[in-house]
């Protein structure tokens, strides 16, 4: 490789590394910093050490709320998300399936949707009191078929954790679907047509054929996935309309709400522990779907 391309090669990554660099990795330096003091934003940071990491760990119950919900949250949102999107891509693929798409469409479209409108439309749907869906609910029974009526379908209860988690899989599982597409194109059909000579069905084709094509892509999907869900704010805080309740609240939330009370020392130490925990997750299942692909194949 010469001097002049290699020069060039550089001169196109300088923007990008300087965005990483400005907006990722000296926010990130800053923040694990900044964990180790206690500063309100107007007056001079105090150094306490290790004192914001002991008082998070040991003596904020409302942090292990949040922890809890944060995992419930991904262990519930994570799995199924791939295997819906997978399911729905293996369906969009087959010649039998008409209008692919049109339903490509419908199911994209919450993704390219802001967020936050998605979290208000799905807050006045879900309204204990005037949403439409108790309210049809309410209309359409003979009789109450829940014991506490109206259901809190956001209020500070396990209801409220699982519709969040059912609007969480709605609004990603689009672009887990294109990528699944995206994967099971590059699929060979000669592996499809020797499955069926061998008398193979449609069911054993995808389970031995489709699903072991397209691991390194559910890989990916489920390490994005894992992310979005430990990293998710926007739309809990949307929907809950920011109350603090112990059923909803998620690591981020309780970052935010330490935040706007100026403690800025114990909000960079949650978000310090969130990169923690993300980090660790991440590599662990990169490490573990890595080895079973390897020894798949």
């Amino acid at each position: 490789m010469s001097v002049r391309s290699s020069t060039s090669g550089w001169a196109f990554a300088a923007f990008p590394l300087a965005v990483i660099v400005v907006f990722t990795a000296l926010p990130t330096v800053a923040g694990v910093a900044l964990s180790f003091f206690e500063w309100t934003g107007g007056n001079r940071p105090n150094f306490i050490g290790i004192e914001n990491y002991r008082a998070a760990i040991l003596h904020d119950p409302q942090l292990i709320h949040s922890l809890r919900n944060t995992l419930i949250f991904g262990v519930a949102t994570v799995p199924i998300t791939v295997i819906l999107a997978f399911v729905l891509a293996v369906a969009l693929k087959a010649e039998w399936f008409v209008g692919k798409t049109t339903v490509r469409t419908i199911i994209f479209l919450p993704f390219v949707i802001s967020i936050v409108a998605i979290g208000f439309v799905w807050r006045w749907v879900l309204d204990p009191h005037s949403g439409l869906l108790n309210m049809g609910l309410e209309s359409i029974a003979a009789d109450r078929m829940f014991a506490d009526w109206p259901v809190p379908w956001l209020g500070d209860s396990p209801w409220a954790l699982g519709t969040m988690c059912f609007v969480h899989v709605w609004r990603n599982l689009g672009f887990c679907v294109v990528l699944y597409l995206a994967a099971l194109s590059r699929v060979p059909r000669s592996l499809y047509d020797a499955a069926g000579v061998d008398g193979a069905g449609s069911w054993q084709a995808t389970w031995r054929i489709a699903w072991p094509a397209v691991r390194p892509m559910t890989l990916f999907v489920v390490i994005t996935s894992s992310i979005w869900s430990l990293q998710v704010f926007d739309l809990v805080w949307v929907m809950t309309g920011g109350a603090e309740q112990p059923w909803t609240d998620v690591l981020n939330t309780h970052l935010y709400r330490e935040f706007a009370a100026n403690r800025l020392g114990y909000a960079a130490t949650i978000g310090v522990l969130v990169l923690i925990i993300t980090a660790v997750i991440t590599v662990a299942q990169l490490r573990w779907l890595r080895g079973s692909t390897e020894a798949a194949s």
